[in-house]
């Protein structure tokens, strides 16, 4: 339950570009992943600076983005990093893979790669 050094607090969330490298900070909590919508280039490198901001014991969060094999659980205040690379255009779903409340089903974003 402790925090992780390398994670982000509510509000941190940010999305920047440098050359073909796109990085989000994403904070993860009920019902909602913020930023829900990452934007990207077909051949770019993603990384993803993945914050359960969570602060109950139970509230463990997942992140899935099957079309480029990603799924990962977080436990209240864990921080994860995802890197791959976008190498297919489309609009891609991200979603919570642990059931989180009753509104998990709305716990999804979009990865849009043009």
């Amino acid at each position: 339950m402790e925090k992780d050094p390398n994670s982000i607090d509510t509000g941190g969330e940010k999305y920047q570009r440098n050359g073909t490298t796109v990085e989000a900070w994403v904070s993860v909590k009920r019902s909602q992943f913020k930023p829900d919508i990452i934007r990207a280039k077909k051949g770019d490198k993603v990384i993803l600076h993945l914050t359960n901001v969570e602060k109950t014991p139970d509230a463990t969060h997942g992140f899935s983005i099957p079309r480029y094999n990603i799924n990962v659980s977080l436990d209240p205040g864990e921080y994860s990093k995802v890197e791959f690379t976008a190498d297919a255009q489309g609009t891609f779903a991200f979603y919570c893979t642990e059931f989180c409340s009753a509104l998990h089903l709305e716990m999804q974003g979009w990865l849009v790669v043009g």
